[in-house]
């Protein structure tokens, strides 16, 4: 969602709120003004010895009142602006989630999770201070100078208001050769803190390479080299934010210190009564706290103005990949028919295409296989088709449609995909199985568990489906996290299947398991299967064998045997693999026979 600015934007959305927080504040505002008058009175009673036991029950009454009115209202409007802000960082981070899931794949390849985090928590924690309390603060403050300064004219002495008031405006000054030099360490200090994050989130995602190469040690010095740097650069912000703290209050208190010997002296000379200047005195205390506390949103605003153009950047994002304007928005199936014209394709920043002039089709309900060596553009060739990436217009065509031209909610709808990564949510395993926006009946899940050859190993863990998978499913092992990622593909029965990769965990015999299973699950649909495994691939109808981002080979299994290409060679290396692990296998056989008969003949 574009945006022009954060702040400005909540504030027309929330203009009555805000007005009606205002008045509130304003009441409170106005009942502290009375405090100076009742003193003063007072003051001025005691002096000249008039006051009675009924008049001081009276003052002391009215400034209960008083005091029980400020602390209403003050409060009251602290809660409503509070609010507000609350409201501002849940739309916020929940603006930011809804943006970032429009973005494409490209910019979370070019971004770091500790980043990301640093965004959705420390900045937006910063845009809710600054309109938490940098909003009330500019309110209080403004109202308070501006009656303050009329009353302490009006009803004690102009001239003497004048010159106290002199000093002040040196902290606009200050605070304007402070707000440059704020901001800067603002923005440090944020990128400290995102590298921080990312330091940690890398260290816990990779705990287990750190342990098996025994790098604790090395990974200490690095997360102590970023922590220090984190510390520095709060130092640097906490030194000038303290300097400026401490230069606004001393020329807060030379206005106190004016007020006390020139108004010490028009008392002397009568030019004031003493209660005038216990009045005064007493307004200029209720204006000191919130000019000093300016000084305190000048820096709070410049920390808010810093994390807003960070956030800024990022709503301002526009997503790679999002429907043309000449999509076809009534296309809610696809059949599954795919053809491929003069494909050339190339990522963003990249010095050469990764694939180039592809030319395939592939008839709904029948299957392509697509191997090749790694970095082939075998992966890439199936990103195009879900459409992770775009695809130049005018060479990937669904069911006769360009790809382009078919809603990405259609596309990816339609399309079931076993990435690589076999990605597992840290939730249960029927949630991972039932991943899609529609619901899924227990028989469902069980069903596809079962055609993944996966459900015997769930049914062994104690709560079987509702178990509770650890971090991108950490609990379980690399075959069992790609049988649950097949199960999650096959549930949502789409037009087409991919299988990028997706059997290179399993053994050959749970391999066989799982293409027999599929075969009903494939049987009138579009499926495309990548692999190493000759074994996974040569039942398919067409393979394609791919080198360096061209198609090299094209035919079934037996055609390229006969053509004694690359795909031969692949096949006779694999089969002699396998002739070695079985003869392996029978020597291991033998000789634990042996040492049997050995122990037994002892």
């Amino acid at each position: 969602m574009e945006r022009n600015n954060i702040f400005w934007g909540h504030i027309k959305e929330n203009r009555w709120p805000y007005i009606i927080g205002f008045a509130l504040l304003s009441i409170s505002s106005l009942l502290q003004l009375l405090i100076p008058q009742l003193l003063g009175h007072f003051t001025d009673k005691l002096q000249n010895a008039t006051l009675t036991l009924d008049e001081s029950v009276k003052f002391a009454l009215w400034m209960i009142v008083v005091g029980v009115g400020i602390a209403f209202f003050r409060s009251t409007s602290r809660i409503y602006l509070f609010r507000l802000s609350r409201m501002l960082e849940m739309k916020v981070r929940g603006d930011l989630f809804k943006h970032w899931e429009k973005l494409s794949a490209q910019y979370f390849n070019n971004q770091r999770i500790g980043d990301l985090m640093s965004h959705a928590i420390s900045d937006v924690g910063v845009i809710r201070e600054v309109t938490m309390q940098g909003y009330f603060n500019i309110m209080e403050a403004g109202l308070l100078i501006i009656v303050s300064v009329v009353a302490m004219v009006t009803s004690v002495n102009p001239w003497l208001t004048l010159v106290t008031m002199l000093p002040l405006p040196l902290l606009s000054l200050l605070a304007y050769r402070f707000n440059k030099r704020i901001m800067e360490q603002s923005v440090d200090m944020q990128r400290a803190i995102s590298d921080l994050t990312s330091r940690v989130q890398e260290f816990t995602a990779g705990i287990r390479v750190v342990k098996a190469f025994v790098q604790e040690k090395e990974e200490r010095k690095l997360f102590t080299k970023d922590n220090q740097h984190a510390v520095d650069m709060n130092r640097r912000f906490v030194r000038s934010n303290s300097l400026f703290g401490s230069l606004s209050s001393g020329i807060v208190g030379f206005s106190f210190l004016v007020s006390v010997v020139l108004g010490g002296v028009m008392v002397l000379k009568h030019v004031i009564t003493l209660g005038e200047f216990v009045a005064f005195n007493t307004y200029l205390s209720l204006l000191m706290g919130p000019i000093e506390n300016l000084g305190k949103v000048v820096n709070l605003m410049q920390r808010g103005k810093a994390s807003e153009i960070r956030l800024m950047e990022i709503f301002r994002t526009q997503p790679d990949v999002v429907d043309d304007m000449a999509a076809k928005q009534d296309i809610e199936q696809i059949e599954g028919d795919i053809e491929i014209r003069n494909l050339t394709f190339s990522y963003p920043e990249a010095q050469r295409p990764t694939l180039k002039n592809i030319n395939l089709k592939v008839p709904r309900g029948s299957s392509l296989a697509i191997v090749g060596r790694v970095g082939s553009g075998k992966s890439t060739l199936v990103h195009l088709l879900v459409r992770m990436y775009n695809a130049p217009k005018g060479t990937v065509f669904i069911d006769g449609h360009d790809i382009r031209e078919i809603p990405l909610r259609t596309v990816r709808g339609q399309i079931g995909i076993v990435p690589q990564d076999q990605f597992l949510f840290s939730s249960t395993i029927r949630d991972n199985i039932g991943f899609d926006p529609k619901p899924y009946s227990d028989e469902q899940v069980i069903e596809a568990s079962k055609v993944a050859q996966v459900y015997d190993n769930i049914v062994e863990f104690p709560d079987q489906f509702d178990t509770a998978l650890g971090e991108r499913g950490i609990s379980l092992s690399g075959g069992q996290r790609q049988r649950v990622s097949i199960a999650r593909a096959i549930i949502k029965k789409p037009s087409i299947l991919i299988f990028d990769d997706s059997l290179s965990a399993v053994d050959t015999i749970t391999e066989d398991l799982i293409l027999e299973g599929l075969k009903s699950v494939m049987n009138k649909r579009t499926t495309i299967i990548i692999g190493h495994r000759i074994s996974s691939v040569q039942a398919a109808d067409q393979i394609v064998v791919m080198d360096e981002g061209k198609i090299v080979e094209q035919g079934n299994h037996d055609q390229l045997l006969r053509r004694n290409g690359i795909y031969a060679d692949m096949y006779h290396k694999q089969l002699l693999d396998q002739e070695a692990e079985r003869q392996d296998g029978q020597e291991h056989d033998a000789l634990k026979a042996r040492l049997l008969q050995g122990g037994a003949g002892a």
